[in-house]
């Protein structure tokens, strides 16, 4: 908490002597969200030595507010011995919504950074929605989060929705392609693409997000283990259901996430694609701080409200 303390008072004032000198880094950033943006890289700039295991800690010592929890109910339980966390909102849908959380596979949960994710998407959408806790690398590196994902949806039973963020999004398409346990739609907010990162965005937009590549190689590296990094890149195939797609305009792994999306279009794919041209990485995490994450976080909903099966078919 002290650390916080101190990253937020060392950012505070840079952040108004840009906006004095400069105005807003982006047009739409109030001055709260560029100064959350500045806390958020200066902490990962500070971390970025740090050893993947204590990036970790310091992502889970993080302040989360999750006001969404009060509308769920939370219950943790083990499925095909992986542990999960299911969050159910009143009277949910038919459909369900396994959710996969970012964090470069070596961070991450939804009981701590990814819980007001979690719960909003179950609250917003209606449907009861299956956080699965995959182990992390680098002490399990690739494919142990596969091998949990696959468990855990090939042991339920009803239609399916794949979601994740970032590594998570990641995670959801994988599933997708090597499960015999299909979903119906799959929910990828910023989904971490290629783990070779080609994209110029990694450079044009690096002032504007709260990573870096040199950062991200390091964890692509610990997740990757014994596999070729190109191995890991995700691969468009006919078989994928409707699929929607959120991306920031301001985050560095933009041109990497919509050559995927052409991929899938060239695959015949349905895609709903919502780019919000002003938002870093996640936007959709900045719900409360952004009208842009607003926005991008409803679209979502929206899918999944137009895409899920009504009761008694399936």
């Amino acid at each position: 908490m002290l650390r916080a303390l101190r990253l937020l008072l060392v950012t505070f004032f840079p952040t108004l002597r840009s906006r004095l000198r400069d105005g807003p880094a982006r047009p739409t950033w109030s001055f709260l969200f560029e100064w959350t943006i500045r806390f958020l890289r200066r902490d990962w700039d500070e971390t970025a030595e740090w050893t993947l295991l204590q990036q970790r800690e310091n992502v889970a010592r993080r302040p989360y507010p999750a006001p969404s929890l009060k509308k769920v109910v939370v219950r943790d339980e083990v499925i095909a011995g992986v542990p999960v966390r299911r969050f159910v909102p009143p009277a949910p849908g038919a459909a369900r919504v396994v959710f996969f959380h970012g964090g470069s596979y070596i961070s991450g949960s939804t009981r701590h950074s990814h819980a007001e994710l979690a719960a909003h998407l179950a609250a917003a959408s209606g449907l009861e929605l299956l956080a699965v806790e995959y182990r992390l690398a680098p002490e399990h590196p690739w494919p142990a989060q596969l091998e949990d994902a696959r468990a855990v949806v090939e042991a339920l039973d009803g239609p399916l929705f794949f979601a994740g963020d970032s590594a998570g999004g990641h995670l959801a398409v994988k599933t997708a392609q090597a499960s015999a346990r299909k979903p119906v739609g799959l929910l990828l907010l910023s989904p971490w693409v290629d783990f070779e990162m080609p994209g110029v965005s990694f450079t044009l937009n690096d002032r504007f997000d709260f990573g870096d590549r040199a950062v991200l190689a390091r964890q692509a590296s610990g997740v990757a283990g014994a596999t070729p990094l190109r191995e890991l890149k995700l691969e468009a195939s006919a078989d994928l259901p409707d699929t929607f797609v959120s991306v920031g305009g301001a985050e560095i792994p933009r041109d990497d996430i919509l050559a995927f999306v052409e991929r899938l279009r060239a695959a015949k794919v349905p895609v709903t694609l919502h780019v919000a041209d002003d938002l870093p990485h996640n936007g959709t995490l900045f719900e409360a701080y952004h009208p842009q994450a607003r926005a991008a976080f409803e679209a979502a909903v929206a899918f999944l409200r137009r895409a899920r099966p009504a009761p008694g078919r399936h």
